[in-house]
């Protein structure tokens, strides 16, 4: 048995097709959807997505979003979405390497706003790169 999943982004739709699973990396902490779940609405933060689409599982790194699960479909609205095989893995680790610097460079507690923005950007950049070594390619 298995659901639409549709995962959209202020671009467009970065994935859409049928699944029997998903597992997403809610507010809250992961939790995975399978066919008939119980409906409701969720925030998604920084993380990975787990898709099985039978045979094959596919990977992805989204931003903070949010989750609509059906029942019959789930969608996900989120900043950003890259499957593992669209992720250039030396620019995630050059991303990453300049939001470490960025945060060194800065005290917590005089600059907190971009102290914050730093952090989301550093984990935004461990978990592309996280999620590009799962990659087939």
């Amino acid at each position: 048995m298995r659901f639409d999943l549709i995962i959209v982004t202020p671009r467009g739709q970065a994935f859409s097709g049928a699944v029997e699973r998903v597992v997403l990396p809610g507010s809250e902490g992961d939790f995975g959807v399978l066919p008939s779940h119980e409906r409701f609405l969720t925030p998604l933060r920084i993380g990975a997505v787990e898709i099985r689409t039978g045979s094959e599982t596919l990977w992805a790194a989204i931003a903070d979003g949010f989750a609509e699960v059906t029942g019959e479909a789930v969608t996900v609205l989120v900043e950003s979405c890259e499957l593992a095989h669209e992720i250039d893995t030396a620019q995630a680790e050059h991303a990453r390497e300049r939001a470490e610097e960025g945060l060194a460079a800065l005290n917590r507690d005089e600059d907190a706003e971009r102290y914050a923005q730093y952090e989301a950007a550093l984990e935004h950049a461990r978990i592309r790169v996280k999620v590009s070594e799962r990659s087939t390619h």
